[in-house]
């Protein structure tokens, strides 16, 4: 009897102890669903790794837990941890030849640097996450709090938790790539619409600083940069036309030449490495980031950047939409100089226009003739708008005024200042027959009237054609000439300095008389100063032979044709700088 009742109760606990242990696997079962349901309900990859470590902690008592996902090759790193140090958090670490069953700390070879990591972090047991062929990471614990080891049973439940737990993480990779595009794609096409938008307004406008703006406005909202340079290109030199920020010690207008010379080679995005002299320079400027602009290659400008207002890193999208930046903006800011330079020719234009209209009125339109003396001017503009000035004004019926002056600069201000002359003249010349007084007075009209840096050499004279006397005054002009029948040449040199430059000077009046086939040729210094394409002058020379050899031209008007032919022929096809003046008197 004891012995069958013996037999009895140890099959009853035998039967027992297995009902407890379907039981125990029942429950692990219906945890490990519960668990699997929670993490397949959600993609996002921290709740997701969270849970896989809180859930079997909870349960087993486990006091730490970390784990670990591959970035690249064999390096993995730590995302979330549990009872460890959270300064562990993306930590990198190598796990070379990392197995791919359960594994305990203890039965790791030592010849395994990475051991050590674990050790330190009080690490036991490694399940890592295989998916097919490849190992997503590593889910590690350390031991019980009760500082028991992990059972065999504790350890099969987590490595079923960590075969359920793969395919949650990798579709929470999955996902989590694809969000990254995404949002990569969301901010790439933010872009676009930023450059098309700044494009439409850009086509819109030929003003700089409406377009320097509309750059700024682009740098500080698409990529959060608040000090930056914008260098352009003007005549040969770069100059700072828009600077913004405290941080640099250039000012907008500025010439930054040095810098974008250093830059020159830079033709793509350059983000400063600190390991050169050029990173030096940067670095000294406070600059983290240079884009050049660039048309067809040929480099007009750059963007200098400081740091982003987040301090983050630049990304390559970030240099991508500034090279396009720079690009579409230096296109907009050369059509803008260009359309400046169009208006400033066109105004240039008008306005020599005008001043060659003013010109022309003030340059007699008749010429007095009279018995026995015949007297011929003409002026020759060049391609700009000088001052140049001749007069024959009658007096009396015996008695004419010539005169001759060269106004200095050209355009508008030139043709203002010999109007003034001319109006002085007509006003005094009927007043005054001194003519030290009559030349004083205009001078102090033009010293009065003008800027210091305006002049006027200037010649005139009073001629009685009954007697052929004449009186000269030359205020700073190029010597009129005298040449008589028997060949002497004479130079009109008497008077004194030139028009508008001291008050109340006293002029020396010169005096000569004329006789019959006498020549008296007066000019400008566009004549002696009319040049070759290698920089030749006419010079006086040329035009003493010139009046030596054609003193038997049969009038002035054919003496001055044929010296502006013999000008011409010359100076050959060079454009001239200034007008070509002459006027020219003969008695027969």
């Amino acid at each position: 009897m004891p012995d069958y009742l013996a037999s009895y109760k140890e099959r009853s606990d035998k039967l027992i102890s297995e009902d407890e242990k379907i039981s125990r696997r029942l429950v692990e079962l219906s945890a490990l669903f519960e668990i699997s349901q929670t993490l397949n309900s959600s993609l996002n990859l921290k709740s997701i790794l969270d849970n896989i470590l809180l859930v079997p902690m909870g349960r087993m008592m486990i006091g730490k837990g970390l784990i670990l996902l591959k970035k690249e090759g064999q390096i993995y790193q730590v995302e979330t941890v549990k009872g460890v140090s959270l300064t562990l958090i993306n930590k990198k670490i190598e796990l070379n030849e990392l197995p791919s069953h359960p594994v305990f700390i203890a039965d790791i070879s030592d010849d395994f640097e990475w051991k050590t990591f674990f050790i330190d972090s009080k690490i036991e047991l490694l399940i890592p996450f295989v998916a097919r062929t490849e190992t997503l990471g590593v889910l590690a614990f350390g031991k019980k709090l009760t500082n028991q080891s992990l059972t065999e049973e504790e350890t099969e439940f987590l490595t079923s938790l960590s075969n359920i737990a793969t395919t949650s993480i990798e579709n929470a990779l999955v996902f989590d790539k694809l969000t990254k595009v995404n949002l990569k794609l969301d901010h790439k096409i933010q872009e676009l619409n930023t450059l098309f938008d700044i494009g439409k307004e850009l086509n819109l406008t030929f003003d700089k600083q409406t377009i320097l703006k509309l750059i700024s406005y682009a740098i500080m909202g698409q990529v959060t940069v608040n000090n930056f340079i914008i260098a352009v290109k003007d005549d040969n030199y770069f100059k700072a036309e828009f600077v913004k920020g405290s941080q640099f010690k250039l000012n907008a207008g500025e010439k930054c030449r040095h810098l974008c010379e250093k830059s020159s080679l830079i033709t793509t995005p350059y983000i400063r490495e600190d390991n050169t002299e050029y990173d030096d320079l940067l670095n000294e400027k406070g600059i983290q980031v240079v884009i050049p602009m660039q048309i067809q290659n040929d480099i007009k400008g750059f963007i200098f950047l400081g740091d982003k207002i987040t301090k983050q890193e630049f990304r390559k999208s970030d240099l991508e939409f500034l090279q396009t930046l720079g690009n579409i903006a230096i296109i907009s800011l050369e059509n803008a100089r260009l359309f400046e330079e169009t208006l400033e020719k066109q105004r240039l234009e008008e306005e020599m226009a005008l001043a060659r209209n003013i010109q022309n009125r003030l340059l007699p339109k008749d010429i007095p003739q009279f018995e026995n003396i015949n007297i011929h001017g003409l002026n020759i503009p060049s391609k700009h708008v000088g001052g140049d000035y001749f007069d024959v004004i009658k007096i009396e019926e015996n008695l004419i005024a010539l005169t001759i002056a060269d106004v200095s600069g050209k355009g508008m201000p030139a043709s203002l200042l010999m109007s003034n002359l001319q109006a002085s003249l007509h006003s005094l010349v009927f007043e005054n027959r001194d003519l030290s007084k009559l030349v004083g007075q205009i001078n102090n009209v033009i010293y009065r009237n003008t800027d210091p840096e305006k002049y006027i050499t200037f010649f005139t004279g009073l001629f009685n054609i009954d007697t052929y006397e004449f009186h000269y005054v030359n205020a700073g002009h190029n010597p009129p000439y005298v040449y008589t029948e028997d060949g002497e040449l004479k130079e009109l040199s008497e008077g004194g300095i030139i028009l508008g430059m001291m008050p109340d000077i006293k002029y020396e009046v010169g005096k000569i008389k004329l006789n019959k086939n006498d020549w008296l040729v007066t000019y400008t210094d566009g004549v002696t100063e009319a040049m070759t394409a290698d920089d030749e002058e006419f010079e006086e020379k040329r035009l003493i032979d010139f009046l030596k050899t054609n003193s038997d031209c049969p009038s002035p008007e054919q003496f001055n044709n044929l010296l502006i032919e013999k000008i011409n022929e010359f100076v050959g096809d060079v454009p001239q700088n200034d007008d070509i003046t002459l006027l020219t008197l003969r008695i027969s």
